[in-house]
């Protein structure tokens, strides 16, 4: 098997000990990353520890703060070493996150950037789930860095995965029920 680390790689030739193959690091649990095919950006779907959900664009040699952070906010978690002094200098933040006192669920599953024909609507959209409670979003994320999430549905599924066909439209892999069903927009839409 071929295998080699990018020339340009972050760590490649690194001093301090850090694998080369690491792009970038500070993630907890990520459930699913896709690039997404306009912009070329990474997304990723992080699941989180005691209370909170998040999505990030992930960057050459960004560091996404785990363990210091979960989320947007310090993580003080029973299991955490870190002290109050949490220091956030140069990590960075998730574009979004939800918690898990919101009733929206506990665990992530990262999905993909809308750049199919069937739903203009959601073009240019980061479309993910909640693996426990079945929901499914469309997040908006402007020029300006703010961002907006919609709640496209509560599909009742157990939610593994997203995936994409050749034509760029988009699939949910259930759990649940053992089926792929595919993303459709609604009647009279």
């Amino acid at each position: 098997m071929n295998y080699a680390i990018p020339k340009d790689n972050p760590y490649r030739g690194n001093g301090q000990g850090f694998r080369e193959e690491v792009y970038a690091h500070g993630l907890r649990n990520v459930w699913k990353f896709s690039f997404d095919q306009t912009t070329g950006k990474l997304w990723a779907g992080d699941v989180g520890q005691n209370a909170r959900e998040e999505i990030s664009l992930i960057e050459k040699g960004g560091n996404y703060g785990w363990k210091i952070m979960e989320g947007m906010v310090c993580y003080t978690g029973k299991n955490s070493n870190q002290n109050h002094n949490c220091q956030t200098a140069n990590l960075i933040k998730p574009v979004y996150e939800y918690l898990h006192a919101s009733g929206n669920g506990t665990s992530i599953t990262g999905g993909f950037v809308y750049r199919g024909k069937a739903i203009p609507s959601l073009v240019g959209k980061y479309i993910y789930g909640d693996y426990t409670t079945g929901m499914i979003w469309a997040l908006t994320l402007q020029a300006d860095g703010k961002v907006t999430n919609q709640l496209l549905m509560d599909s009742n599924e157990v939610i593994a995965a997203f995936g994409e066909d050749a034509d760029h439209e988009l699939y949910v892999c259930s759990y649940g029920s053992g089926k792929i069903l595919r993303l459709t927009p609604q009647q009279g839409n």
